[in-house]
């Protein structure tokens, strides 16, 4: 037996070749013989891209195929087996056929698949089909100006003494494109600032599109689109402090007791806001004047003074005005009383012209406590004539005048304003010497 296959190896080395020859020479014949029996073979081709393009029609009617369909199909191909046998889905086209599509729903269209190489298959494409959801595209313009947009900067806080004064966006408009129905659903949109945190100045940020529904939820659709994808968050800070209000008193007389005007101001205090540092230095903020001799015993009651910031700054209080009221206005009252011309008299007048007071008397209104009026007398009561910067010529004129009460912090004044006519001549010139 041992001999037997020690033959068997030598001859088949001897025969090596001859064998090699035989088994090549019965493969071409096997080929050749299988060609001409079964010339034709079948096949599948998988994963063959299909290409889903929007007809005229639906171009222009606003109908568009929504994302989501399965974009690859497979079909069976008939050919000669040395041309289909290596042939891949990149020897194929697949076209959707989207001609009987007019409105908006779901459909299942015919594909068509071609071989890129005419006729070197055959091709049964009956049974594949592709389905679709075919929307009506809309475009909607949300804006800051509207209100249907808007900056936010919820996660941002501002340091002690500052205040987040303004929150923008840029820019302030985005145009939302998709399904009908998806972009009604969308009623507003937030540009939020990606920055968190605390700052003591002013930020710019990256925002982030939010899209919000009625009831204020997110809605996340990959189907809508975004005419602008970068957006920035301005948040502007603004210097803040509170200040108490106060008010001055003009046309005071040198001996009027002042401080007998006790008053209050309602508001007591406003809180403003400023962009730069010019609130640091400043410690109230006056409302206005009070001329005391316009201050009536009905003013005494209530008086409103209107509140006028500066430029550029804010009233984050609110209050557009203020009520001063003076306390124990029910204990004041005036009276009338008759200035004599011994009572009226001028001062400043130029050296070079002559004066003389032509009023011999004038009436007028004494606003002050009551029991202080009850004392006062028309002999108490001056009139003064400043002619101080006052340009005159010869002739008659009148001329505004001012009125103190006899006495040292005196709690009355006159109230009203009042003119005295005087007659103004020209010195004549000393020619003694």
């Amino acid at each position: 037996m041992k001999e037997w296959i020690k033959s068997f190896f030598q001859n088949f080395v001897k025969n090596l070749k001859t064998i090699i020859f035989a088994l090549v020479i019965a493969i071409i014949v096997w080929f050749a013989i299988s060609m001409q029996i079964f010339p034709d073979v079948t096949t599948h081709v998988s994963d063959i891209p299909v290409e889903v393009k929007a007809t005229d029609y639906m171009t222009q009617n606003n109908l568009s195929v929504t994302d989501g369909y399965v974009d690859k199909v497979s079909v069976q191909i008939t050919g000669k087996r040395y041309e289909v046998g290596n042939m891949t889905s990149d020897d194929f086209t697949a076209k959707a056929d989207l001609s009987a599509i007019t409105s908006p729903g779901e459909y299942t269209v015919k594909v068509n698949v071609i071989p890129v190489k005419e006729n070197s298959c055959t091709v049964d494409d009956d049974n594949v089909t592709l389905r679709l959801k075919v929307a009506k595209t809309v475009s909607k313009t949300y804006s800051i100006s509207n209100g249907s947009m808007k900056a936010t900067a919820e996660g941002v806080t501002a340091t002690a003494g500052m205040k987040i004064d303004s929150v923008t966006a840029e820019p302030s408009t985005i145009t939302l494109t998709g399904d009908s129905t998806a972009i009604e659903s969308v009623k507003s949109v937030e540009i939020r600032s990606v920055f968190a945190g605390e700052t003591s100045e002013s930020v710019t940020s990256k925002g982030q599109i939010v899209l919000l529904g009625s009831n204020g939820e997110i809605i996340e659709n990959p189907d809508i689109k975004y005419d602008k994808e970068s957006f920035t968050v301005n948040i502007t800070l603004y210097k803040q402090k509170t200040l108490p209000l106060t008010v001055q008193f003009t046309n005071v007389p040198s001996n009027f007791d002042l401080s007998s005007l006790k008053y209050s101001i309602y508001p007591e205090s406003l809180t403003v806001s400023s962009p730069d540092d010019s609130l640091d230095s400043q410690e109230k903020f006056e409302i206005g004047t009070i001329d005391l001799s316009q201050l009536t015993t009905k003013y005494l009651q209530k008086l409103t003074l209107p509140i006028t910031l500066p430029e550029g700054y804010k009233n984050i209080s609110g209050n557009t005005s203020a009520m001063v009221s003076f306390e124990d206005a029910e204990n004041y009252t005036f009276l009338s009383y008759t200035v004599q011309k011994d009572n009226i008299r001028v001062i400043n007048a130029p050296d070079n012209l002559d004066v003389e007071v032509l009023t011999n008397e004038l009436s007028v209104n004494v606003t002050g406590p009551a029991d202080e009026i009850a004392t006062l007398a028309s002999k108490d009561i001056y009139a003064t004539i400043d002619l101080m910067g006052t340009t005159l010529t010869a002739g008659l004129k009148d001329v505004n005048a001012e009125f103190t009460l006899r006495g040292t912090k005196v709690k009355s004044w006159v109230t009203g304003e009042y003119k005295v006519s005087i007659q103004v001549t020209e010195r004549a010139e000393d020619t003694s010497n």
